[in-house]
C-alpha cells in the first residue's frame, strides 16, 4: 500500500510531514513491518525441553566451577 500526500495551498512542509507520519501509522504499515522482520518460528516442546536441558548443565557446571 502506498501513502502519497500532496501539499494543500498555503500549507508548510512540517504539517504536510505530520499528516503523512499521522497517515503511516494509522495504516498500520510500519508495524506489520516490523511483526514481519523479526518473526521468529515457534519453539516445539521437544526443543523447549532441550533449551531448558542445557540451561541447566551449564548453570551446574559453573556453580562447580566457583566452589
Amino acid at each position: 500500500m502506498s501513502s502519497n500526500v500532496k501539499r494543500k495551498e498555503k500549507e508548510s512542509f512540517e504539517a504536510m510531514m505530520r499528516r503523512f507520519n499521522r497517515l503511516v501509522v494509522m495504516s498500520k504499515v510500519l508495524t506489520e513491518a516490523r511483526e514481519r522482520r523479526f518473526k521468529t518460528k515457534p519453539i516445539t516442546k521437544r526443543q523447549r525441553r532441550a533449551s531448558a536441558v542445557r540451561k541447566e548443565r551449564i548453570k551446574v557446571q559453573k556453580k562447580k566451577e566457583l566452589y
